[in-house]
């Protein structure tokens, strides 16, 4: 049987922990920009087109609104 690599965990942002703060630490760590925010004041989103499953964003966000 073939060794495939497992599949990659894209985080999403729970939105009941989310503080939508103005300079979200986590979009910052984001290489890929895959933290989107639509308008300011709400929680943004993860682009699971954009994200490649690194992981960063987690310990990057202060309110732990960023869970797999």
């Amino acid at each position: 049987m073939p060794d495939y690599p497992s599949p990659l965990k894209i985080p999403r942002v729970d939105d009941a922990r989310c503080q939508a703060c103005r300079k979200c630490p986590a979009r910052k760590a984001c290489k890929t920009k895959a933290i989107v925010a639509i308008d300011p004041g709400e929680p943004p989103f993860i682009d699971g087109n954009l994200c490649y499953g690194c992981l960063v964003c987690i310990p990057a966000c202060p309110h732990e609104a960023i869970v797999t």
